[in-house]
């Protein structure tokens, strides 16, 4: 998918000016945030989302779907899961300011500093890596979509698959 294509490109980037322009790996960290929020932690109930588990799940791939989620749901910070983290972020930060009481403020200001400064962001980017690596991988043997997948079948079942390779 070109969206995980300029994720990549995006992370690779941060990772090589992060310390000599820190307004623009400010841009592109906030961006690699939203791109996580769009790619990955969208509501399951919305089963059109375009999430990664989504597309594992309209493949089948239910085991792969649910290793995506737990990446995310994994405890990051005293029973707080990444998901929590970066949605409230991205949610109540960056795509809407909404108005916080000051409690609620700190606490979000210091979860998102947790993630960025305590290493837990060099990790998140390792992850959203390899799961992108992953989903690469997936494309590479089964096709860019169910269609593709299914034409690889039939080609297979008819001995069409020897001319492509």
């Amino acid at each position: 998918s070109v969206r995980f294509g300029e994720l990549k490109e995006k992370i690779s980037r941060l990772f090589d000016i992060e310390l000599n322009d820190p307004f623009l790996a400010n841009l592109l960290l906030t961006s690699i945030l939203v791109d996580t929020r769009a790619l990955f932690l969208e509501s399951d109930r919305q089963k059109r989302n375009a999430t990664l588990q989504n597309v594992y799940r309209s493949r089948r791939m239910d085991d792969r779907a649910a290793a995506v989620d737990a990446v995310f749901d994994e405890e990051f910070l005293q029973g707080i899961s990444l998901r929590v983290v970066i949605k409230a972020w991205v949610d109540k930060r960056v795509v809407h300011m909404d108005w916080l009481w000051d409690d609620d403020e700190v606490i979000l200001f210091k979860r998102m500093e947790s993630l960025i400064f305590d290493g837990g962001m060099k990790n998140l980017l390792v992850v959203l890596l390899e799961l992108i690596a992953e989903y690469e991988e997936v494309v590479s043997r089964f096709g860019e979509n169910v269609q593709e997948q299914m034409d690889r079948v039939f080609r297979a079942m008819t001995g069409g698959m020897e001319a492509e390779s």
